[in-house]
C-alpha cells in the first residue's frame, strides 16, 4: 500500500511523494539529487500519524489537530490544551445525563415537555414538506428527508416524560 512521505534531498529540498514500500525513492524534483525519507517533515507518519481525531466540531487529521493545539496554546500563553479520549459509551452517558438535566430544568420551570416535543416534530414535518415540494434532485431530496426523519424519531424518543 503506497504511503505519502516527506522526502529530503542532499541539498535540503523537501517534497511530498507517494511511495510504495517496494519502490525506489524518486530523485529530487528541483535538483535531481538522491532523496531519503525525512521523519521530521510536515507529513511524516512517525511524528504525527495519519489518523483522524473526532472533535465536537467534526473530524480532523492528527496533524491538523496538533497544529490547532499549538495555535491555541500560542494564543493563550501559560495555558495548555488537554485532549482526552471519550469512548462512545461514555459520550452516550454524558448526552443522556445532559438531556435529563434539561428535562428536569424544564419541569421545574413549568414547561410542558410534551408540547415542546410536539412543536419540534411539527416544525420538522413542515420542513420535510417544503423539501418534498422543492425542485431538488431526487438524491438530495431523499437525503434531506432521511435526515429530517431521523431528527423526528430522535425528538420523539428523547423528549418523553
Amino acid at each position: 500500500m503506497p504511503v505519502v512521505h516527506d522526502l529530503r534531498c542532499e541539498s535540503g529540498h523537501l517534497l511530498d511523494s507517494v511511495v510504495h514500500p517496494r519502490d525506489v525513492l524518486p530523485p529530487c524534483s528541483e535538483c535531481g539529487a538522491d532523496t531519503i525519507i525525512s521523519w521530521h517533515g510536515r507529513r511524516a507518519p512517525g511524528v504525527n500519524g495519519f489518523g483522524t481525531v473526532r472533535t465536537d466540531g467534526g473530524t480532523m487529521t492528527t496533524m491538523d489537530f496538533e497544529k490547532h493545539k499549538r495555535t491555541l496554546e500560542s494564543r493563550n500563553p501559560g495555558m495548555r490544551v488537554k485532549a482526552e479520549y471519550v469512548s462512545a459509551r461514555e459520550s452516550d452517558r454524558r448526552v443522556a445525563e445532559r438531556q435529563q438535566r434539561i428535562l428536569d430544568h424544564r419541569k421545574a420551570r413549568g414547561i410542558n415537555i410534551d408540547a415542546v416535543r410536539d412543536e419540534r416534530v411539527d416544525a420538522l414535518e413542515r420542513k420535510k414538506e417544503r423539501v418534498l415540494r422543492d425542485t431538488l434532485p431526487s438524491e438530495v431530496a431523499s437525503k434531506k428527508v432521511a435526515e429530517i426523519n431521523h431528527k423526528i424519531a430522535r425528538n420523539k424518543a428523547t423528549l418523553t416524560t
